[in-house]
């Protein structure tokens, strides 16, 4: 069981978060994710193959689903309150997470300042390798069909 709960979600209220982590808030890093999308939503990127995401669809017909790039993950956002909430990666029958930090109630606890990282020249395969190193399994309640992704 992880010693951290820090629960969330979107501003509406529409999908809910659960970080589950074995670390303290002023103990974890944060990334700063440099592509147009993650910058545009000022988002502040969590990751940790120790920690656990649960995302909770309250309402999921809010649930939307944005892909880009290269087409290997799927962001999470809001469809009333427009808020990014994660992103998520099928990895063989389970998924992987990076989550946006501000969509926790305590996100002030989280005092990191970022570190920025910009992903634009990697492959497909160093991109997924990456992401199956460094990303936190998720699990998902009430959640609407995921599109289909590698």
């Amino acid at each position: 069981m992880s010693a951290y709960r820090h629960e969330g979600g979107c501003h509406c209220g529409a999908i809910g978060v659960l970080l589950e982590t074995p670390r303290a808030p002023d103990h974890q890093v944060i990334g700063l994710c440099q592509c147009g999308f993650c910058r545009s939503h000022n988002a502040r990127a969590f990751r940790d193959p120790a920690s656990h995401l649960t995302l909770t669809a309250h309402e999921p017909e809010q649930v939307r689903h944005y892909s880009f790039g290269l087409g290997v993950s799927t962001q999470v956002i809001c469809g009333r309150c427009g808020v990014y909430v994660a992103m998520l990666m099928r990895d063989g029958a389970g998924l992987l997470s990076v989550m946006n930090i501000s969509t926790l109630a305590d996100r002030s606890a989280f005092t990191h300042p970022g570190n920025p990282s910009d992903y634009d020249a990697e492959t497909v395969a160093e991109r997924l390798a990456r992401r199956r190193a460094g990303w936190m399994p998720a699990r998902l309640i009430d959640w609407p069909e995921l599109p289909i992704l590698p």
